[in-house]
């Protein structure tokens, strides 16, 4: 509490007593002295944004007035207790402190890690694109971007949770874009962080591991302190990116004050009454689920409203920053702490529809080692139906009180049956849903969507249920810092660390797993076409799974699951690959048992060497409905007819493999593809940027064996359940 606070209810308190006390002593001028004490102390209240004591310096007018009145002249004489006034003043009285109690000032939650925790603001201008949303048509795009970071220590002050201008501009307009009430958020001034503004850097700091966030639509970006301090407190430089004019108005650096784009809350009165066709995704079987879902997005991406195009914006703006930083390109007040940060491989994440983007992000950059997405839809649509080819953890609200919500909204009853969350078809291809040991699925009970952030600090029960939901504030935080955290230690910074099993644990009470394998069983009825089994390959640089598709490639995959169950993919390697950007056509990582022949013997002898197992008949694209795309796996060959060990994974979609186009064999059967890489994806990019210079006999293999084959040491059938539950 502030001072104010304190002065504000004592002298609300006593005034009540000494109401009731009709025999106390000096108790005119207590009365008195007490509403002269609660008015200035509320009025001060006011004045400095604690927007709630004007509930006490309202009291204390309205007990001004009854002094003034009634004089006391007839008090004295009374001997009885004032049932009638003093229940109703104590009723007052009660109201207005507990506006002072619903609403607490306290300090964030102290991070666990070992680093101090440093904060700065920098910005930085994408001059390739000007006219950006509510942008003059020639002003280049403006970004914000507040970094957090492990740093010395520092006599200062914590930084306030708003500070400056930031209160009449950004939690101004967070109170207005998201509650409708500008002045709601303002009291967070109040509130210290456990952040040093500009402290030095820690000493010695180098190669540290890089997170980039983005908020929450119409939100800012320090709407989850708590969880970036956490993170750097661990030795993480988290860098949040504030996307202008789809946030809440922002203030960078120079002072100029960027405000929310005017037109961004008519979207969200207009989106209001389009909640009815979203309700059919929480209910239902699995296909109608996904026909709805579909239908969905379809028609968004028809009406190319806001959402849309903020989509783009937003991807453009987290790869335009991450670029911008990995080059070094960063101004002198934070140079040296992105001169320390490692950007070659960075975790993602974000909230609500930066969540969305962070989504979009893993999808392009290969960069990506991790993503994260709290509580956010998939409004870009590239990861819809798809694997993400890095990690990913899908983190929800109780999306049971989400549908509820929107029904309300829509004005519509609620259907019968069980609840499903909204994003059950993103970030794995339906057919293979649940199968993958790296995609995450959770859901925090009595969470709201606003509360997956610090607002759940900032109000008390009953007050708080409704906002920001049921789930204990402390227990709120806490489950965000140890689920994201533990995430991205183990695939950011690949420690051992039995994620998510310890997470689970630790907040069984309120934390379940989204089981999917329901997604993956009706896909699977209606399309049995794409019935699948799973293949492990173990290599030096760690596991890559493989879903095989036996009912579109029956003899494909008869072939390689023989090399598989007969050992003989064991020792076998990953040696040879091809670049778009290096002249290539097409862009592979080629495996199989041949990498020492292809590097010592011509074509003709590698031709004529037999394989362990014969050759088997050619399945064109056109017979399987599979292509070439990224992820597939599909079986080198010379003349059609002739595959039989040797496979490559595409690495990008080259269509020119397909058949019908003219591939690199001078025929137009194209590549038989039978297989997608399930979980690994990341691991294969890797391969493919390996230095690739190692001699070879074959003239068309120049400049593609790798110096450093990968070596193949297990392949095996793995389970094919979610790996998540063991």
């Amino acid at each position: 509490m502030l001072p104010s606070d304190i002065a504000l209810i004592t002298a609300i308190c006593v005034f009540v007593v000494f109401w009731w006390g009709r025999s106390l002593p000096a108790r005119p001028l207590v009365l008195a002295l007490s509403v002269l004490a609660a008015l200035v102390a509320g009025g001060y209240g006011v004045l400095v944004d604690r927007w709630q004591a004007g509930a006490g310096a309202l009291f204390a007018a309205l007990m001004f007035g009854v002094l003034a009145v009634n004089k006391l002249r007839t008090a004295d004489n009374k001997t009885g207790l004032p049932w009638l006034s003093g229940a109703l003043f104590a009723l007052l009285a009660a109201g207005s402190i507990a506006a002072i109690v619903f609403f607490p000032i306290p300090h964030l939650p102290a991070p666990s890690g070992s680093h101090v925790v440093g904060v700065r603001d920098f910005e930085l201008v994408d001059e390739s694109r000007p006219g950006v949303f509510a942008a003059a048509s020639d002003e280049p795009r403006r970004l914000l971007v507040r970094v957090w970071y492990p740093a010395e220590k520092t006599s200062s002050a914590p930084r306030a949770y708003f500070e400056g201008k930031e209160v009449d501009a950004t939690a101004a307009a967070l109170g207005r874009n998201l509650l409708r009430a500008p002045f709601f958020f303002k009291y967070l001034k109040h509130v210290r962080t456990n952040s040093y503004q500009d402290a030095p850097l820690e000493v010695g700091a180098t190669d540290l591991p890089v997170i980039l966030f983005s908020h929450g639509y119409t939100s800012f970006l320090g709407q989850n302190t708590a969880l970036m301090e956490e993170l750097a407190s661990q030795g993480y430089v988290v860098y949040s990116v504030n996307h202008t004019f789809d946030s809440a108005d922002v203030v960078m650096p120079n002072g100029d004050v960027l405000k929310s784009d005017p037109k961004l809350l008519e979207y969200n009165e207009e989106s209001d009454n389009e909640l009815e066709g979203l309700i059919k995704i929480f209910f239902g079987e699995p296909m109608a689920r996904y026909e709805a879902a579909l239908h969905e997005q379809q028609k968004a991406l028809a009406n190319g409203g806001r959402l849309i195009t903020s989509a783009n914006v937003w991807l453009a703006d987290r790869l335009f920053v991450h670029d911008t930083l990995a080059e070094g390109a960063a101004p002198e007040g934070v140079s040296e702490i992105v001169a320390a940060s490692d950007f070659s491989k960075t975790g993602e994440m974000g909230m609500s529809y930066g969540g969305s983007t962070s989504g979009a992000v893993c999808m392009v950059d290969r960069r990506c080692a991790g993503g994260v997405n709290l509580d956010g839809g998939d409004y870009h649509y590239t990861p819809f139906g798809k694997n993400e080819p890095a990690p990913f953890m899908m983190f929800y609200s109780d999306f049971a009180g989400m549908a509820a919500y929107f029904a309300k909204a829509a004005g519509i009853d609620l259907p019968d049956g069980e609840v499903h969350a909204f994003n059950d078809f993103s970030y794995e291809r339906p057919e293979t849903a649940g199968l993958r040991s790296d995609v995450y699925r959770l859901t925090v009970k009595g969470a709201t969507h606003l509360g997956i952030s610090d607002f759940s600090l900032f109000m008390r029960r009953p007050l708080r249920d409704v906002l920001f939901g049921k789930t204990p504030s402390d227990e709120m935080i806490a489950i965000q810092r140890d689920f994201v955290r533990e995430f991205f230690d183990k695939h950011l910074r690949g420690l051992s660390n039995d994620f998510p099993q310890n997470a689970y644990t630790a907040h069984a009470d309120w934390v379940s797993r989204d089981d999917v394998s329901d997604v993956r069983e009706g896909w699977v009825s209606a399309h049995p076409e794409d019935r699948t089994v799973q293949v492990m390959l173990e290599t030096d640089l760690g596991d890559i799974e493989l879903a095989l598709y036996p009912e579109r490639a029956p003899i494909s995959t008869a072939n390689f699951l023989a090399y598989v169950d007969k050992g003989l993919f064991d020792g076998a390697s990953f040696y040879r690959v091809t670049r778009k950007d290096g002249g290539s056509a097409f862009s592979v990582v080629q495996g199989g048992i041949l990498g020492d022949a292809v590097a010592t013997r011509s074509m003709d002898e590698v031709a004529a060497e037999a394989p362990p197992l014969p050759p088997i008949a050619h399945e064109t694209t056109d017979e399987t409905g599979m292509l070439n795309e990224r992820g597939v796996v599909s079986f080198g060959r010379l003349e059609p007819g002739t595959a039989s060990s040797e496979f490559f994974v595409n690495i990008d979609d080259n269509p020119i493999l397909d058949s019908g186009a003219e591939t690199p064999s001078g025929d137009a059967a194209g590549y038989a593809p039978f297989a997608r890489v399930l979980r690994g994806m990341r691991l294969l990019e890797q391969i493919q940027n390996m230095p690739a210079d190692a001699p070879t006999a074959i003239p068309f293999f120049s400049g593609q064996i790798l110096s450093e084959p990968v070596l193949i040491r297990h392949a095996y059938r793995s389970a094919g359940e979610a790996k998540q539950e063991e």
